[in-house]
């Protein structure tokens, strides 16, 4: 330990002599009276033994002799009886712990009088280490923590390594006092069975010194040769690559600590078998060599071993994901689409599908077919997929067949502003006529032109267009039928008109896929109405116009002037 006294603080004591004399022959001298004065001094703690304090001194014609009286505690200070110097006696006193004040009386020879000493002693910060002995297992790893020194005491602390055997082995941070392997071969108790090291710390003030032992385990040790192996690219899932043959005693224990690839192979825990994970990863053009490291353990020794697998390259099957589409509602056997795939003498299977059920495939070309017509709805299953495997007979692949079912107009559809009815069988499923929701009459409405022929009103599908306008300009009455429906505005749309007879009917004729849609998008059943007008004029007649039983598809004529329900409709195209 690094002692130092930072000051030395010389008191002086004053002795004074005071000498009464009477002048008389008949007299004796009187003693002179010595007086003594108290002194009080700081030093730091943990002086060393003989060193001086201070001195004391003395006034007058006699020689003076010096003694300590007492002292505490006992034993700490000792004083020159002719020159009165203080020095430390015993070093250990001077600890400012256990004795923060040391104190002690002081006379003279030949007079009563003492003088008190009080030494004040300043707090250090002391440090203290000791020595560490342990027991490693050989052979660690570089970098790998073995223990931190411990101190006791305050103060900013830095550690140094002094001396190490063998000389390298070790490494100390010189803030914490932790020791770590530098080099891990010298951990080798066959060579080195015991290793030390002196270390030193310091605080600035102190410094002391610790010894390090370390004494190493004999393991029972294990070796592993590397693996290399060629294998042709394009395994199986499961498929064995080799195994990491070891030398040793006890129970093995392996695994993949790192490969490249990522996830291409799978080791056995027990018997090192290293086998395929992912068949796909092993493709020659992308990944020609793959590696593993592989680390094995009998559960008191580690060992690494590298596996490294070169692939050949092989003729090779290839398949695209393929996106197709196809109308909805097809037939069953419709060609939906063929895989796209290379190579030669391919087999196509399917593997997959979702739905279940919906495909074939042709096993030589790949082309797919319709295998249930009822699941191609564009409303239940708008995008299918079937997964498909392609095989030459040595390497198989798969792909993805992708369809989307395109949304086709149909009947009892809510679309274009109403109900779809009717589609034009000419216009590829392209425009057709729907109904409004709801009833354009509440109590309902007359036909209008009471005694006026309408001349060039039909019956026909596609005619209610122009019968509307021809009533309309004809008839300027409001309210009518056909002006309910011509200057209804309805979920956007303000091109509706009043059915003809043809139109009508045909509503009738498929009300029970049309009434559901109806009700469902909050509109007013067929149903609610028993009859319905038509915008076809009954022939030439100025009276009468054809309406409709929507209960059992009578088409009658009637007096314009009834009171009937109103239903609009209206042409779409969806080009």
């Amino acid at each position: 330990m690094k002692k130092q006294l930072k000051l030395i603080n010389l008191f002086a004591m004053a002795l004074l002599f005071t000498t009464l004399s009477c002048k008389k022959d008949d007299e004796v001298p009187a003693s002179n009276p010595i007086s003594i004065q108290d002194f009080e001094v700081t030093i730091d703690e943990n002086p060393t033994n003989g060193q001086t304090i201070g001195t004391a001194q003395a006034d007058g014609d006699a020689t003076p002799s010096f003694s300590i009286t007492s002292q505490a505690p006992s034993g700490a200070l000792s004083i020159n009886s002719s020159t009165g110097e203080l020095t430390v006696a015993n070093a250990g006193l001077f600890d400012f712990e256990t004795n923060p004040e040391i104190t002690a009386t002081i006379s003279v020879s030949g007079t009563d009088n003492t003088g008190t000493v009080t030494i004040n002693l300043n707090d250090l910060d002391e440090i203290s280490a000791q020595d560490v002995t342990i027991a490693l297992d050989e052979n660690p790893t570089n970098g790998q923590s073995i223990d931190t020194i411990g101190v006791d005491g305050g103060g900013t602390l830095s550690f140094g390594i002094s001396s190490q055997t063998p000389a390298g082995a070790l490494s100390i941070d010189e803030s914490t006092g932790e020791l770590t392997v530098v080099d891990a071969a010298l951990f080798d108790f066959e060579t080195n069975p015991v290793i030390t090291a002196t270390i030193s710390i310091d605080n600035t003030i102190n410094t002391v010194t610790a010894v390090v032992t370390i004494n190493l385990n004999d393991l029972d040790e294990i070796s592993a040769q590397d693996l290399t192996v060629a294998i042709d690219e394009n395994p199986t899932d499961g498929q064995v690559v080799g195994s990491i043959q070891v030398s040793g005693n006890g129970t093995l224990s392996f695994t993949i600590t790192a490969q490249t690839p990522a996830g291409a192979l799978n080791i056995d825990a027990a018997s090192g078998e290293l086998t395929v994970a992912d068949p796909n990863l092993f493709d020659f053009e992308t990944n020609p060599v793959i590696t593993a490291d592989i680390e094995v353990d009998n559960s008191v020794y580690t060992v690494t071993a590298t596996a490294t697998i070169n692939l050949n390259d092989v003729d090779e099957v290839t398949a695209q994901n393929t996106d197709l589409d196809i109308d909805e509602n097809p037939l069953n056997g419709d060609v939906v689409g063929t895989l796209q795939a290379t190579g030669s003498n391919l087999t196509y299977s399917i593997t997959f599908q979702n739905p279940a059920g919906a495909f074939n495939i042709n096993q030589s070309t790949g082309e797919l077919s319709v295998a249930d017509e009822t699941l191609f709805d564009f409303e239940t299953n708008p995008n299918m997929l079937a997964t498909i495997s392609v095989d030459n007979g040595t390497l198989s692949v798969s792909a993805n067949a992708m369809v989307a079912l395109n949304d086709v107009n149909e009947i009892g559809e809510f679309k274009y502003g109403g109900v779809i009815f009717w589609i034009d069988p000419t216009s590829n499923n392209s425009s057709g006529l729907v109904c409004a929701v709801n009833n354009q009459s509440v109590s309902g409405a007359v036909w209008g032109c009471q005694g006026i022929n309408i001349s060039g009103t039909t019956i026909n599908i596609g005619s209610g267009a122009s019968n509307t306008a021809l009533i309309e300009a004809t008839c300027t009455t409001p309210g009518t039928a056909a002006d309910l429906a011509a200057n209804l505005v309805l979920n956007g749309f303000d091109d509706w008109f009043l059915p003809s007879r043809d139109e009508l009917y045909e509503i009738y004729l498929l009300q029970n896929i049309i009434n559901p849609t109806i009700i469902a998008n909050g509109g007013t059943s067929l149903t609610s109405n028993g009859t319905y007008w038509s915008s076809s004029q009954q022939g030439n007649s100025s009276q009468n116009a054809i309406f409709l039983g929507i209960s059992n598809g009578s088409l009658n004529g009637v007096s314009k002037s009834a009171l009937l329900a109103v239903r609009a409709v209206r042409s779409f195209t969806d080009f």
